[in-house]
């Protein structure tokens, strides 16, 4: 399990300032300072998300399954990836030739709670039911459950790593009314390569900025680093263990049903 990158800070300038005090109250915002942006608690929602998979799951136990287990694989010493396991675990030394996306595939598709899998990665790109990869999918709960509107907005991603940029992209600019729900935005997503000057005139338009950029005095939100999508990315990762749980029993009970439908075939 690697973290692409857990450095995301949203922020969003949606408001005109006597729109945005009405929500200064709202569950999630902590209290800003004038002129600055409202501070979203990223762990205030991962709490609440935690709260919820620990309902799911002890229902889930309640009806005779087992608790579900979450394993973890760690090379190297990335810090980003330390921090996503809760630095419980330390790393050996750098292992350069293993190759990060053969040893993704190798996982099997419904027990894949990072995300990364070709299967899931190619179902999420075909806005299909899959497991989110738990970065780009905390952004995206931060955004529903905060309340901004993304429905024709424009949204700047700076990054476009395959783990973290490309998820939130496609997350953000596809169709809300597919199987896997989308953000109808209009999505730019800048790297390396992008000019400055041109960075510069898509973030000036956007109204979505998912960066590292230091944005408090001219957005309307932000996420704070850390307390941000940090949390929300572990609270993701355990939800992805529940789904992934039923994911497996399911898979199970069609191959039980697919015997006995042969062996009545046979006889």
């Amino acid at each position: 399990m690697a973290a692409g990158s857990l450095w995301c800070v949203l922020a969003a300038r949606l408001l005109r300032p006597a729109q945005s005090r009405h929500l200064r109250h709202r569950p999630f915002h902590l209290a800003a300072v004038r002129n600055e942006a409202v501070v979203i608690s990223g762990r205030k929602l991962a709490q609440q998300i935690k709260q919820e998979v620990r309902q799911e799951v002890e229902e889930w136990v309640a009806s005779g399954n087992k608790r579900p287990h979450l394993s973890v694989v760690l090379v190297g010493e990335n810090p980003a990836s330390h921090s996503y396991v809760l630095n419980k675990t330390r790393a050996a030394a750098d292992v350069e030739h293993i190759d990060e996306r053969k040893v993704c595939n190798a996982v099997s598709p419904d027990k894949d709670v990072d995300g990364f899998h070709v299967i899931n990665v190619g179902r999420m790109c075909l806005d299909q039911d899959s497991m989110l990869p738990a970065t780009p999918w905390g952004v995206w709960e931060i955004i529903k459950r905060t309340g901004i509107p993304t429905l024709g907005k424009n949204v700047v991603v700076a990054g476009r790593s395959k783990n973290v940029g490309m998820p939130i992209a496609m997350l953000l600019h596809t169709d809300g009314a597919h199987e896997r729900p989308g953000g109808d935005a209009t999505v730019t997503i800048s790297h390396r390569y992008t000019p400055k000057e041109q960075l510069k005139k898509h973030t000036i338009l956007a109204d979505i900025v998912v960066s590292a950029a230091g944005v408090k005095k001219k957005a309307s939100y932000i996420t704070p680093v850390p307390g941000g999508v940090g949390p929300m990315t572990v609270a993701m990762l355990m939800k992805n263990t529940i789904i992934a749980a039923k994911k497996v029993l399911r898979s199970a009970e069609q191959e039980v049903l697919k015997s006995k439908e042969r062996g009545v075939a046979t006889n």
